[in-house]
């Protein structure tokens, strides 16, 4: 009876997963938006100079298994991508017990709704590595959490350490997942002596410590055997490193980004006016965390102040990627430890947290369902997020269109000029300085609120990789010679800017284009 209740829950959040993730992301799946780094189509990405051991372990082992070589597969791939993310719930579902099928449903939702899921759909050539990864981290928490036996607690910290070494910014998922199994462990003993929560607080700390331990070891061992070296992307070299006033600094700013997240950056989760929202859920869960702590008090002082140790971790946990970097670096693809906050809300509405408040009707007795109230408003926030991701891809859509436009115009104009052969080289002066004020759509008001990455307003013209852009989805790649000993030549001042006429010019067998 009990495994078929627990496959009841498995297909609920499995069906779940799949309508919010066509409703949310279907524009992604069923078209193909390049940017940035997804633009070659045909790669990876970083891996063990990143410091992304186990990423690169699952390419060669995509390699073997398709004996092919990447694709950014949108259907594939995202499919995949939604899978996993659903499996993720599944197993917290179980660590935490949740079992009403509506919290089911909305947290598996969330889950998947999620901007940083939308961001990382903008990098769908590496997205289900990620999520692969993820799933094994989120495995081996649930195991290291719930066994006693070290033959097993071990295979669990080496989980988590593969899902690190598959992507870094996933380390506060699995640390908020230690983080509130250790709350939900004290928060029901009857024991409150100290004895048993520097036990369950010990174990906590050494997993985290354990984890971590063992993917910079493998690490380590990669780039050896490799033979590269870490980059100094994101601050992936110096992994966190700072004085101690610099972490007391980035502390205090997971804190206040937990609690007042900042506006107009592309670590902001919640745009336009998701934020109202959220700050009713911290209400909430402050109302829930607050029931929890009376009725830890009711048991005995002490396990009430256990229990606000670990409560007072939480935005810490849920926002340890400030911890991990400035706030200057994040940005909105390395923000799924957010994600956690609503499944600590999800178990405060399972164990019974969340209280029905009395209120008077009219002179009558009634009663305020909170836990109703939640989950109205995680259905709600939901489906805002389900707007959000359509309005980022329909952004995707008119700048990539846009993109194909303006280079497929360049490439016919520098075609255009007298003299032009298949062998004559182009030099692109300030190429990463166009504009035309001719066109500018990325530049609507309608879109300014959309910030997370790869969806910024530079994505496609001014990218790195406006040229290997223009080589796939414009068919033009002429030889290209570099700039620096053109740019300062007197004709070439003299030339006005791209696309005024004259910005093209053949100059001693070279085409000149100017932005």
């Amino acid at each position: 009876m009990l495994e078929k209740e627990r496959l009841e829950r498995y297909k609920i959040i499995l069906l779940s997963a799949l309508l919010w993730g066509f409703c949310a992301h279907g524009m992604m799946l069923f078209n193909k938006y390049s940017f940035h780094d997804d633009s070659s189509l045909f790669t990876l990405g970083g891996t063990y100079y990143l410091g992304r051991w186990m990423l690169g372990i699952l390419g060669d082992l995509s390699t073997w298994l398709f004996g092919s070589t990447y694709y950014s597969l949108p259907l594939f791939n995202g499919i995949l991508t939604i899978l996993f993310i659903a499996l993720c719930a599944m197993l917290l579902a179980d660590l935490f017990q949740i079992k009403n099928r509506w919290l089911l449903v909305v947290l598996s939702g969330v889950m998947v709704v999620f901007p940083t899921i939308t961001s990382g759909f903008g990098y769908m050539f590496t997205m289900p590595y990620y999520f692969l990864g993820t799933l094994l981290g989120v495995l081996g928490a649930c195991l290291s959490c719930r066994t006693k036996k070290w033959y097993l607690y071990l295979p669990g910290l080496l989980l988590m350490a593969c899902g690190v070494g598959t992507y870094q910014a996933m380390i506060p998922v699995f640390v908020s997942i230690i983080l509130f199994y250790a709350l939900m462990e004290t928060a029901r003993k009857e024991d409150t002596g100290w004895k048993e929560f520097f036990r369950i607080a010990g174990k906590s700390i050494v997993s985290c410590a354990g984890f971590m331990a063992i993917y910079f070891v493998i690490m380590n061992l990669s780039l050896v055997i490799t033979g590269n070296r870490l980059s100094d992307y994101q601050g992936i070299s110096t992994m966190g490193a700072t004085s101690i006033k610099g972490y007391i600094r980035r502390v205090l700013v997971a804190y206040r980004e937990f609690f007042l997240p900042t506006d107009r950056v592309s670590g902001n989760m919640y745009p336009f006016s998701t934020d109202i929202v959220y700050r009713l859920f911290l209400i909430l869960a402050l109302i829930g965390t607050a029931n929890l702590l009376y009725r830890s008090w009711k048991k005995s002082r002490p396990l009430c102040l256990q229990v606000l140790v670990f409560a007072a971790c939480i935005p810490l946990a849920v926002n340890f990627i400030y911890v991990m970097c400035t706030f200057e670096q994040v940005d909105s693809l390395m923000t799924y430890g957010e994600v956690m906050f609503y499944v600590y809300f999800a178990w405060l509405v399972e164990a019974g947290f969340l209280p029905e408040l009395p209120i008077r009707k009219i002179g009558e007795k009634a009663r305020c369902a909170l836990p109703a109230i939640g989950l109205g408003l995680l259905l709600l926030l939901n489906v805002m997020y389900i707007r959000f991701d359509n309005i980022c891809y329909l952004k995707a859509e008119v700048m990539q269109s846009e993109g194909i436009s303006y280079f497929t115009m360049l490439a016919t104009q520098i075609k255009s000029v007298e003299g032009f052969t298949d062998e004559t080289p182009v030099v692109y002066v300030n190429e990463f300085a166009k504009y035309d004020y001719t066109s500018g759509s990325i530049s609507l008001q309608e879109f300014k609120e959309i910030e997370i990455v790869p969806y910024d307003s530079s994505s496609i013209l001014n990218n790195y990789a406006w040229r290997i852009t223009m080589k796939i989805w414009c068919n033009f790649d002429p030889e290209t010679l570099d700039a620096s000993e053109y740019e300062e030549l007197p004709e070439v001042q003299e030339m006005p800017c791209y696309p005024d006429s004259g910005s093209i010019q053949m100059i001693d067998g070279v085409i000149e284009v100017k932005f």
